[in-house]
């Protein structure tokens, strides 16, 4: 049938316009045909995401910033947490406690691994969260007790939902919102156990001692960041790195 159907127009001449004009419609056809097809493979295939060595987390951290006695011993065990390697110095499967002097590097290191292969979190202030409760309420404890989600493709390690540093814990107040005085981070820290969300998607960075964060937390926080975190502590005699 085929073959007849080609006969029948057997006679009919084209021209080199008409030719070139058909050939270029057939080429787009099967263009996006590919295209298509690609996408479709693309659907099933499962994306390779980077994973990194804690040899080269440290590489990368030394393009950024100084490594010396006073803090690579802190820097290597966070370079072993945040590749997953069971060199790391206490549970993996915990959250970080970063616990040390005014102006040691704490906020810088947690910043420098916010995006990665684990599990990525939010760096936010505890100053700032006490003023999102004093503007928004409720909404805003809301707000950090949970997880939040990310676009797609937003994260290089693929994470669709991130967890939260909480920097500087100690160093905000107690805040009002329409009179009522809330312990925010005592509250968020309480959810976020209580919601059972994954402890490692919880770190703080802190200036606190132990004994202190119990003084102002109450001993139920203190109890449920034993369960929720592994503690990392600056030796008590680091100099600042502030100039």
């Amino acid at each position: 049938m085929t073959s007849e159907v080609s006969n029948q127009y057997a006679d009919i001449d084209l021209t080199e316009e008409q030719i070139q004009e058909a050939l270029r419609a057939a080429r787009e056809k099967e263009y996006f045909r590919r295209r298509h097809e690609a996408y479709l493979a693309s659907l099933t295939t499962e994306r390779q995401y980077p994973q990194f060595k804690a040899e080269e987390l440290m590489d990368f951290f030394k393009m950024q910033y100084q490594v010396d006695d006073a803090n690579r011993a802190v820097v290597a065990n966070l370079c072993f947490y945040f590749s997953g390697d069971k060199r790391f110095n206490g549970d993996l499967n915990k959250g970080l406690l970063l616990s040390g002097g005014v102006g040691v590097g704490k906020t810088s290191l947690m910043q420098f691994f916010a995006r990665n292969q684990i599990f990525s979190y939010r760096m936010v202030h505890c100053r700032d969260v006490e003023k999102n409760f004093a503007q928004d309420g409720y909404e805003a404890i809301d707000k950090y007790s949970n997880n939040p989600p990310v676009a797609i493709n937003a994260n290089p390690f693929g994470h669709q939902i991130i967890g939260f540093c909480f920097d500087d814990l100690g160093t905000e107040e107690n805040s009002k919102h329409y009179g009522k005085e809330k312990n925010m981070m005592a509250e968020i820290l309480l959810n976020r156990y209580d919601f059972k969300l994954p402890y490692h998607s919880t770190h703080i960075t802190t200036n606190l001692t132990a004994a202190e964060i119990k003084e102002q937390y109450g001993t139920r926080v203190t109890d449920r960041l034993r369960e929720m975190v592994n503690v990392i502590t600056f030796d008590k005699n680091t100099q600042s790195r502030r100039k």
